[in-house]
């Protein structure tokens, strides 16, 4: 028979792993929630960046004097610079999964020479694939003043047209 008022020790080690399980479950709801609102928020940089790149390309290619697709990259002369005023030589140019824009205030010389070490890293996308489009054809490699400029930018797919 039992005098005193307190707990045995399984008594104590029963609540104990149940206190252990409870916070256990809270826990893994907790990170999932985390885990979930971190892609959310990815999710969302990467759209926004997307959708930001869609008009900043549909300015340039309106203001287009001249362009150059060439592989994954597109080369442009134009009134629309983001740094600089009046008529740029800019650039997407895509490389190993990186996108980096490209700006210069005097468009002389070749319009695909980039300086290097002035490359703007826009970011990580999976995919950018250009293509002009003339005479309904698609052209990997062109150069001059296209009808349309297609843009594949992570699965999606966008059109631009020039003003001749």
């Amino acid at each position: 028979m039992r005098s005193g008022k307190a707990f045995t020790l399984i008594e104590v080690l029963v609540v104990l792993t149940l206190v252990g399980m409870t916070f256990s479950v809270l826990l893994l709801i907790l990170s999932r929630g985390t885990d979930s609102s971190l892609n959310v928020t990815r999710g969302s940089e990467n759209l926004k960046m997307e959708v930001r790149l869609f008009w900043d390309i549909q300015r340039k290619v309106l203001g287009a004097k001249r362009i150059r697709v060439e592989g994954n990259n597109l080369y442009l002369i134009t009134s629309a610079g983001d740094f600089y005023p009046g008529v740029v030589k800019c650039a997407y140019i895509y490389r190993d999964g990186e996108l980096y824009y490209y700006e210069f205030p005097y468009p002389y010389g070749a319009i695909n020479e980039v300086e290097e070490d002035k490359l703007y890293r826009l970011g990580k996308v999976e995919e950018f694939e250009v293509v002009a489009i003339e005479r309904n054809r698609e052209e990997r490699a062109y150069e001059g003043l296209p009808r349309l400029v297609k843009v594949r930018l992570n699965g999606r797919e966008f059109v631009f047209e020039t003003i001749r």
